[in-house]
This record gives C-alpha cells, sequence and structure tokens, in this order.
C-alpha cells in the first residue's frame, strides 16, 4: 500500500509545459502553449535509488501555459492544469483540475546576448490535499522562486539558447524542493528547432529516510507552421530518482504568440 501512495505523490510531476524561460516577452506581446502528455510507469526508484517493479500506472495531462510582457522588465504568467490518472487496485484513480499557477518574471540584468531574471509564482489545488496527492504536493498551496539565466548563442552558425533555472518550491511531495531545470534549443532549419532539456528536482534530507530525487531527460522537435504558431513533439523518460517512478512520456504540444 505505501508503495502506491508514494506513486499517486509523484505521478503529476513528471512533465510541465515547456517554459520560455529567463527571457521576458515584449510589452504587449505573449505566448500559449497548450500541452498534451501521456505519461506512464511500471518501476520506480526506491528510498536508495534501487529500480522496483510495480503495477503499471497511466496518466494524461492537458497543461496550458501563457504569458504576457506587462512592462518592458516583467512578464506575467498563469499555467491552469487538468488530468486523468489511473492505476489499478489499491490505488483509486482520479480525473479533474490540477495545478493552477500564476505569477511573474522580472528582469534583473542585461548584457549582450545575457539575461538574468527572478520569477515567483504561486501553485493552486482546486481539488485540495486529495488533489494534492497528484501534484507533487503536500499542502493546497505551494509557492516557487526562481532565478533564471539566459544566452543567445550559435552551433554552425545556426541559431541557439541555453536556459538555466534554479528554483525552491515549498510543499512538495516530502518536503521543500530544490530545483534546476536546463534548455538547450538549436534552430537546426529554418523552421525547425531541436528542443533538449533536463529537470532536476531534490528533496535534502538523509538517504532511505527524507531524501528524494527526480530526473527527467526530454527531447522535442518544435516546427514554425507560421510565424505565430509552432508544433511541438517529443518524449521523456526518467533516467534516476530516489523515491521517484522510472517513468516514460510523449509529449505534443501546439505554441502561438500573439
Amino acid at each position: 500500500m505505501a508503495r502506491f501512495v508514494f506513486l499517486l505523490l509523484w505521478a503529476a510531476a513528471a512533465c510541465a509545459p515547456a517554459r520560455a524561460g529567463a527571457f521576458l516577452q515584449p510589452p504587449g506581446a505573449g505566448l500559449v502553449i497548450a500541452q498534451f502528455t501521456f505519461s506512464e510507469a511500471d518501476r520506480y526508484f526506491d528510498a536508495y535509488g534501487r529500480v522496483t517493479p510495480i503495477r503499471t500506472w497511466r496518466k494524461f495531462d492537458l497543461s496550458t501555459y501563457a504569458e504576457y510582457g506587462l512592462t518592458d522588465a516583467i512578464t506575467i504568467m498563469g499555467s491552469p492544469d487538468w488530468f486523468s490518472f489511473h492505476a489499478p487496485a489499491p490505488t483509486q484513480s482520479r480525473t479533474g483540475a490540477g495545478a493552477q499557477e500564476v505569477g511573474a518574471r522580472v528582469r534583473l540584468a542585461q548584457w549582450g546576448d545575457n539575461i538574468l531574471s527572478a520569477q515567483a509564482s504561486a501553485r493552486f489545488l482546486p481539488g485540495g490535499r486529495r488533489a494534492a496527492l497528484f501534484s507533487d504536493a503536500s499542502h493546497s498551496v505551494q509557492a516557487d522562486v526562481r532565478l533564471l539565466y539566459g544566452r543567445n548563442t550559435t552551433l554552425f552558425e545556426r541559431a541557439a539558447f541555453i536556459d538555466v533555472q534554479m528554483g525552491f518550491r515549498s510543499s512538495g511531495a516530502f518536503g521543500p524542493q530544490a530545483r534546476l531545470d536546463m534548455s538547450y534549443g538549436w534552430r537546426v532549419f529554418k523552421r525547425v528547432v531541436l528542443l533538449l532539456q533536463a529537470f532536476s528536482v531534490v528533496t535534502p534530507g538523509k538517504i532511505g529516510e527524507r531524501f528524494a530525487l527526480s530526473q527527467k531527460a526530454q527531447a522535442s522537435v518544435l516546427y514554425d507552421l507560421t510565424d505565430k504558431i509552432t508544433l511541438q513533439i517529443g518524449a521523456m523518460i526518467a533516467p534516476a530518482g530516489v523515491r521517484a517512478p522510472a517513468e516514460r512520456a510523449v509529449i505534443a504540444g501546439v505554441w502561438t504568440q500573439f
């Protein structure tokens, strides 16, 4: 039973929509990312990082991420989520609203092709503590703060970018979390971007007791259908972890600029 309760706590933590990163939107402009994710797991990493087989659970996510340039130095953002989760007995399945997030990002400094910004947001669980079990949370309200660094660069004379985010989130499934998100994007062709991402979440503590680690690697291809609409297809795996599911996922999304 404890194993299945654990899986519920981490089920919705897998694939948040890809974020625009450290860079801010111009005033009056914005971005909306609608992302569909199907994930499943038939193994999990125990309290010592060892792989253990489990009954397969499956989850479908419909997540939307939106941001809007309020001023030249401030971008506001929001991210509603809906999910459907199913696992064999004795675990209960659930369908409903997931985490709803609102926040703002502020430019701290910008030099050349580099930018440093800060972001603060609040996550709300409309379904209360029961819904928190499916959303990597132990309470129905969470705070998330992070420092973001972005850089525009080139690879083989084609445009590329680097984005690194270091953050803290309160009330995670096992306690407060340190978070590290890294993204690398490369415009391989005129309308095609290769996006590589890594997401790490750490709950500090003693190995075998409170400590938890979630690591995920994601690769996507983005295709510019028009100047304003981009299509996304990708996949995610969890190569390592501690008290985390060894999940895998497929992702499809639509990015719209306005």
